[in-house]
């Protein structure tokens, strides 16, 4: 059950209360013994999430404090396909083409 803060206009005294979802109306102050002139305030969650993390993607086992995970080779054998960067792949057309000439 969550805890509210209430404040009394009447007396001027700031008091919690711990109420249910399902509970209707304001309760009466601990001084006065009024509802009437008693209003809720609003406050900070209780609950704060600080630090990295906290995404769908952190509940994914050993790799989740942030290591990429290993990509599976395709040609079976256990070692990681070479990927070509954009001035590799250039080059190597440049090659091609003065083997040509």
């Amino acid at each position: 059950m969550p805890l509210y803060e209430y404040h009394c206009n009447q007396c001027h005294v700031d008091f919690e209360v711990r109420r249910s979802f399902s509970d209707t109306g304001t309760p009466a102050c601990p001084v006065c013994h009024d509802s009437a002139h008693v209003t809720r305030k609003f406050s900070a969650p209780a609950i704060v999430f600080k630090g990295s993390g906290f995404y769908v993607t952190d509940s994914r086992g050993k790799n989740a404090a942030g290591a990429p995970a290993k990509r599976a080779s395709s040609n079976g054998n256990g070692a990681g396909a070479s990927v070509e960067t954009p001035s590799s792949s250039s080059s190597s057309a440049e090659k091609a083409k003065a083997g040509k000439d």
